[in-house]
């Protein structure tokens, strides 16, 4: 999987990228600080693009417009500390998935963006031990910790241990809503 990140403070943009590269160490990023450099890239075909609306080189539409054309498959999503509602409407315009604010927490931003990007919870499921995996699989069909214990030879305090992990993994509050994020994930 390929992203794009388009930000031209080097700072934010190597900690987003060091942000996401920790969380997804599959994932190869490419980095743009300005639109031309971004329309360039966009040319590898990222599955998503995460642009700061106020880059060097175009106006933030005509910016936008131009990485679509050149990534239309791209998910397209804007981190923005800007505010004007008549610019994010003409952003909303250019079929983004997603504005985030850069005021965010960066643990919510990595969040924000994983919600965005399918492709990332997908990834994400690779990664996952098996036995975590399996346990996820059975929490899926709806079996009790005791139930999934008997199928995997496990005991119900281990099943519980995996659960909680996969709770807190998926940014679930609660078993059922780790199953209902797995599930929309397409990871189960």
């Amino acid at each position: 999987m390929r992203g794009l990140i388009c930000d031209d403070h080097p700072l934010m943009r190597e900690a987003v990228a060091g942000a996401m590269r920790d969380r997804w160490p599959k994932l190869v990023l490419d980095e743009a600080g300005d639109y031309p450099t971004a329309w360039a890239l966009a040319e590898k075909s990222p599955d998503f693009c995460l642009v700061d609306l106020g880059m060097p080189g175009a106006d933030p539409v005509d910016g936008l417009m131009g990485l679509r054309a050149r990534a239309p498959e791209a998910r397209l999503l804007v981190l923005t500390g800007l505010t004007d509602p008549a610019l994010l409407d003409q952003v909303r315009a250019c079929e983004v998935a997603e504005i985030l604010s850069k005021n965010a927490e960066p643990e919510a931003l990595i969040e924000a963006i994983r919600a965005a990007v399918p492709d990332l919870q997908a990834m994400e499921a690779a990664l996952l031990p098996a036995r975590q995996r399996e346990t996820l699989e059975l929490l899926a069909q709806g079996l009790t910790n005791k139930e999934i214990a008997r199928r995997l030879g496990i005991s119900p305090a281990t099943v519980k241990i995996h659960v909680a992990r996969l709770t807190s993994w998926l940014g679930a509050a609660n078993r059922t809503d780790a199953v209902a994020r797995a599930q929309r994930a397409r990871m189960v």
